[in-house]
């Protein structure tokens, strides 16, 4: 197996150090997205020349490996990410990207990792085609962990054992604006269904509301009166405006419909107390469903439904069972949370 740099590359070996320093995590809004690399690099984009010659002046160091209160809306567990690797990240418009890159052994100097983004090079290209983004790639520290809620991973092959792949890191943000991917990020790759969450209701409720509710009470949804109730499939991490939009009927069997405008802030008003209706299932979902790619069945996910407070770090404040009200649905309230 050959493995190529630039030709005009000019490696002082005296300058390249080992890695030794902790780095911080991958950001909670993110995608993880993991495909081959190749040999040899099949296009040596301008940005990714820059890089190459960036990561000889450089010499990050290696992280250390690093290690739901059932009313706290907490960040879910942490996914071990790979330290016999090369990373690299870039900024954009939509907020930091990572590229992890492994070859079967550690990255401990600046040429290995100048080799590695070479080897990513198809890989990279369409990337640079799906997201329409000029990505300059400069060499960085392994993080500790991905949040293991946010992001999802595209593996191509699906042996995991292939000597050669690529992880790359993408914001949520960047993901959502993005159509179904083409050719090598989707014919030649296997995405892994990641844990979502469904809300149905999204409600501005008034102080004296919110303090009267009570076990034996219950909440009902104004949505659900619609023939067209609406509601959101997110992924863990994503901000309350962020989503897939779903099709409520029933509410326990939810259905990703085509894309449509962004879902907006949460209802405000003076004194009013912001809050959710969410099904206590979260579900793990096929990706394409999940960003909104392909519209269909989730699955059934139960009647079993929590009220969340969301001004602020969102906490669960009731649960209960959905049941028909009228012309549409409510959330019967069987136990309070204090706070």
């Amino acid at each position: 197996m050959e493995l190529l740099l630039d030709d005009d590359l000019d490696i002082d070996l005296d300058r390249l150090a080992p890695p030794g320093r902790p780095a911080a995590g991958t950001p909670r809004d993110q995608v993880c997205v993991e495909l081959p690399g190749k040999a040899a690099c099949t296009g040596s984009a301008a940005a990714r020349e820059g890089a190459v010659h960036d990561a000889l002046d450089q010499s990050p160091d290696r992280a250390s490996d690093g290690a739901l209160g059932s009313a706290v809306d907490e960040p879910p567990p942490v996914a071990q990410l790979p330290q016999d690797a090369a990373w690299f990240e870039a900024a954009s418009p939509f907020g930091p990207l990572s590229l992890c890159v492994r070859n079967g052994g550690a990255v401990r100097h600046a040429a290995a990792a100048a080799v590695a983004l070479q080897q990513a090079g198809a890989v990279l290209d369409a990337l640079d085609e799906w997201a329409a983004l000029d990505i300059d790639w400069r060499w960085t520290t392994v993080p500790q962990a991905a949040d293991a809620g946010s992001h999802v991973v595209l593996r191509w092959p699906a042996d995991e054992a292939a000597p050669l792949s690529a992880h790359l890191v993408l914001p949520w943000a960047l993901l959502r604006r993005l159509p179904a991917p083409t050719g090598t990020l989707a014919d030649a790759a296997c995405w892994e269904p990641a844990q979502a969450t469904v809300v149905l209701a999204r409600l501005a409720l008034g102080g004296d509301e919110f303090d009267a509710l009570e076990r034996g009470g219950a909440v009902v949804l104004p949505g659900s009166m619609r023939a067209d109730w609406r509601g959101v499939l997110r992924a863990a991490g994503e901000p309350a405006d962020a989503g897939a939009p779903l099709l409520l009927a029933p509410p326990q069997a939810p259905q990703v419909v085509p894309r449509e405008p962004t879902v907006g802030a949460l209802p405000g008003e003076p004194g009013a107390v912001a809050c959710e209706v969410r099904l206590d299932a979260t579900p793990r979902v096929a990706i394409e469903r999940l960003a909104g790619w392909a519209p269909g069945e989730i699955g059934d996910l139960g009647p079993r439904a929590s009220l969340w407070r969301c001004d602020g770090a969102a906490r669960r404040c009731a649960r209960g069972t959905l049941l028909p009200w009228g012309d549409g649905w409510a959330l019967a309230l069987e136990a309070v949370l204090p706070g």
